[in-house]
């Protein structure tokens, strides 16, 4: 993958069970589910850890608030990145907001974060299975969902079988949620009036199969499914009068879809959600209950689970139900992508600045190699013969190039990455190669920060390596005596380092984006606690970006040499290759590697840096987590 990105900046630069219905399972990682007059009851401890029992349980879901009066503070400055304004077409297919059953929309997913994550409430008078089946249901009649449901399964047809089925798992979990609480505000009535009143939830409950069977009925097999959704609700909630109407010849017609045709459950039921109950499941009224039930039983397990700290769960007998909503990355306007680009300027501005002598001194020791014994020795040497001041050399050209770093990567990266994988490559082409769209998004990324990083890194070069001549110039001074080194070239002089350092840059920057969110990744995934605490999250910000710098710095290493001697000549008419050439010659290949102990410790500390601050001001201006990201509501319209 480094040596495709090389190449691209090369041309640039030149199990299912049944059990019984509600079954308690006492333990303080599940959900307590009760009978009170037939009203299912939840109890979540709040001490809840993961349910350790089939892995057929996997799944689910993703914190912020909206901050608009920061946002206002810096909206003047958005038109630095109107190039940026191209919006990324969603990963997620418009398809759900044609859902037959109700409107369907997506709205900030922060405002849905910001909602109680527990489950309890809506499952009193919305059950699990009743939600579970549901959403079956839709995905089955409803010709929105369905559509859906198809192009979420093709975008993981190319993982490995088990990540394609975890994934699957995840997308009806948080599916099926959005479907629970669009059906929880509908049935709870305005305020959550109808809450503690059976009969006014028996009102709503009644519209509802109403509705489905106006706009599914007419489908083979939906009337038959129809019924056994309701017979799932207690029956103090059931509907009766009016399930009592469904046509006795109809409803006994079995479904058309692949699991309707057997009499028994496929063993890949519970991993092929659009499967509903088999032929020989109907339902029946008992006239002493007065309520109908399922023939045969049908044991209907609940069990609740911990998906990841503060988030509950709760897997059923026709699939996983998520606490927070379906989720898509939302579409970056210019002021998302100006505040991106404000918050990276200002991290990478603020890093560098505070490792200047470190980065005095890996340079140093790149122009004069063999002269330090290292970066202490090198600290100390340069302070003894030049001053304390030495170890600020080219602080202009180091705070002007790193703004602009920042300023045009973060926002780049982010624009590239959402393009690349969503109007360049099909869905399922995008998922599997993930890594590679990150790798090329960093490059391209970092082709546009090179394009103002070349002279005024030549500046910040010649300003240390040759202190007795450019101390006193300043930044604009250094580059008007480069630029008239050569009469022919001019100020193109300043870019006579451009080919190597859009070689380091791209190579330095596609790995760094890579590494920090796989990095981020592995540790999230071995301590999900993390997720929850602001600091804990900032924490392994710093770690990763730690991590990603030094693993940058070795892969680009090469090209930095390179650009460090090109950039020393002052003629300004050594290229790429013929300054590798000449270090080869003169000191072998481990010339190449010249500061890469100095230049690791460097690019851990700057990169660590770098993403701290970069989150730390996304955060102050809201513009992290669920505020890139969009959530599904759906509103009943009965």
């Amino acid at each position: 993958r480094i040596s495709f990105v090389a190449l691209v900046s090369g041309y640039v630069a030149s199990s299912f069970t049944p059990t019984s219905h509600l079954t308690l399972l006492p333990s303080t990682s599940r959900t307590r589910l009760s009978h009170n007059d037939g009203v299912p009851e939840l109890d979540i401890d709040s001490d809840e850890s993961s349910l350790n029992s089939n892995e057929a349980l996997q799944f689910t879901s993703s914190k912020l608030t909206s901050i608009s009066d920061r946002r206002s503070m810096v909206m003047s400055t958005s038109l630095a990145l109107a190039a940026l304004s191209l919006s990324s077409a969603s990963s997620t297919a418009a398809t759900l907001e044609e859902l037959s059953l109700g409107d369907a929309k997506w709205d900030n997913a922060a405002d849905a974060a910001s909602q109680s994550q527990s489950i309890p409430l809506s499952a009193r008078i919305v059950p699990p299975s009743f939600a579970t089946y549901l959403a079956r249901f839709l995905l089955h009649y409803d010709e929105g969902a369905g559509k859906w449901w198809e192009n979420q399964s093709d975008s993981f047809s190319l993982l490995a079988s088990y990540e394609a089925k975890k994934r699957e798992s995840k997308s009806f979990s948080s599916y099926t949620s959005s479907i629970q609480k669009g059906l929880y505000n509908y049935v709870s009535g305005e305020n959550e009036s109808n809450i503690k009143s059976y009969s006014k939830v028996r009102t709503q409950y009644s519209y509802l199969l109403t509705s489905l069977v106006d706009k599914y009925g007419s489908k083979e097999g939906a009337i038959r499914d129809i019924g056994l959704l309701f017979a799932m609700l207690p029956p103090v909630y059931q509907p009766i009068e009016q399930m009592l109407k469904l046509d006795k010849g109809v409803i006994t017609q079995t479904g058309s879809n692949k699991g309707s045709k057997l009499d028994n459950f496929t063993p890949n039921f519970q991993e092929d959600f659009t499967l509903l109950l088999p032929n020989k499941y109907q339902i029946q009224y008992n006239d002493v209950e007065k309520s109908y039930k399922i023939t045969p039983n049908i044991n209907l397990f609940e069990i609740g689970i911990s998906e990841e700290p503060g988030v509950t769960a709760i897997s059923t007998t026709f699939g996983p139900l998520s606490s927070k909503p379906l989720v898509r990355e939302r579409s970056l306007s210019l002021d998302i992508y100006a505040l991106l680009g404000i918050s990276g300027g200002a991290g990478c501005a603020l890093t560098h600045t505070l490792v200047i002598p470190l980065d005095v001194v890996k340079t140093r020791m790149q122009t004069n190699p063999g002269e330090y014994n290292g970066v202490f020795d090198g600290a100390a040497t340069i302070t003894k013969e030049e001053g304390i001041g030495a170890l600020l050399l080219g602080t202009q050209a180091t705070i002007v190039g790193y703004l602009w770093y920042g300023i045009s990567v973060y926002p780049s990266y982010a624009f590239f990455k959402r393009f690349i994988a969503s109007s360049l490559l099909s869905p399922a082409f995008a998922v599997a190669h993930a890594n590679d769209v990150a790798l090329v998004a960093g490059a391209l990324a970092s082709v546009i920060a090179s394009l103002g990083l070349t002279p005024l890194e030549a500046c910040r070069i010649r300003a240390v390596a040759q202190p007795e001549i450019y101390r006193e110039a300043g930044l604009i001074g250094t580059s008007q005596i480069i630029a008239s080194e050569n009469e022919q070239l001019g100020w193109k002089t300043l870019y006579a380092g451009l080919p190597s350092l859009m070689i380091r840059q791209v190579i330095f920057g596609s790995v760094k984006f890579l590494a920090f969110e796989r990095a981020s990744d592995a540790i999230f995934s071995i301590y999900p606690e993390f997720r929850v605490s602001t600091a804990t999250a900032l924490g392994v910000s710093l770690v990763a970006g730690g991590i990603s710098g030094a693993l940058s710095s070795v892969v680009s290493q090469p090209a930095d040499s390179v650009l460090t001697y090109v950039a020393k000549d002052s003629g300004g008419n050594l290229s790429v290759f013929d300054g590798a050439s000449k270090m080869i010659r003169e000191g072998g290949v481990k010339s190449l590697f010249n500061g890469l102990g100095s230049r690791c410790v460097w690019a851990g500390c700057i990169i660590a840096g770098q993403f701290l601050l970069y989150d730390v001001f996304r955060a102050f201006f809201g513009i992290t987590g669920e505020e890139l990201n969009q959530a599904l509501t759906l509103t009943l319209d009965l």
